[in-house]
Formats: structure tokens, sequence, C-alpha cells
């Protein structure tokens, strides 16, 4: 998990994939692999039924459950805030972990749109 000092970011596949294209010594390497093992994910894999390579994502979904934006008077969900995701995707993640972030998401916020859709015809 990322520290909260500045200029401090997850590391991911990405980040060591960098190190290496750059000659990073490989007890930095290690380093690195070490600070991935160790990032908590905010959702019990186990719990959840997550596959491992998904949790990322998972996590991303959660911290991102702010900006969702509401429409009509019963205060229904219309989908992501995107300059919001998009801000806090810049923040958090190299450029190529993004564009695979954000396609994830999208998914994501399909399927909980859909679900709300479902529920409010079952409500009717």
């Amino acid at each position: 998990m990322r520290d909260d000092a500045p200029g401090a970011f997850d590391v991911d596949e990405s980040v060591i994939e960098g190190m290496q294209a750059w000659g990073a010594p490989p007890e930095e390497l290690a380093k690195a692999r070490e600070q991935m093992a160790k990032a908590e994910p905010v959702a019990d894999a186990e719990t959840f039924g997550v596959y491992a390579e998904n949790i990322p994502v998972v996590n991303a979904f959660f911290s991102l459950r702010t900006q969702w934006q509401y429409a009509g008077m019963a205060g229904q969900r219309m989908g992501f805030n995107y300059a919001g995701v998009i801000s806090w995707l810049a923040l958090n993640f190299r450029p190529r972990r993004r564009r695979a972030l954000m396609a994830d998401l999208q998914l994501m916020e399909s399927a909980v749109l859909a679900a709300d859709h479902e529920q409010r015809k079952k409500e009717e």
C-alpha cells in the first residue's frame, strides 16, 4: 500500500516493468516487489470471490464511491463523474495502467447501473 509521502504511488506491474527497462538494480526491484506484495486490498478476495488480478480495480471502484452522479427527485444513480475518476486515476496510477483500469471501471459502472435498473423495476 502506498504511504502518504509526497510523490508516493502504488507499485504495480507497470512500475516494475519500468524499473527493469531503466536498469534498476536487483535490490531496488526486490524492494518494489516486496512493496507490491504488502499492498492491502480494500476487499478480501476470499470473502467477495474476487480474482487476485481484479483486486486493483475493485479497490479503485470502492475508492471512487464518492464520484457517482445522481439525478431526479428519487436520486437515481446516473454514472460516474468522469472528471473526478480521471483525476483520481492520474494521481494514483501510471498512464499505461490507467487505460486498463478505466475500461474495467466502466464495465463495473455499467453493471451497477443495470442492477439499479432491475431493482427499480422490482420496486414498481
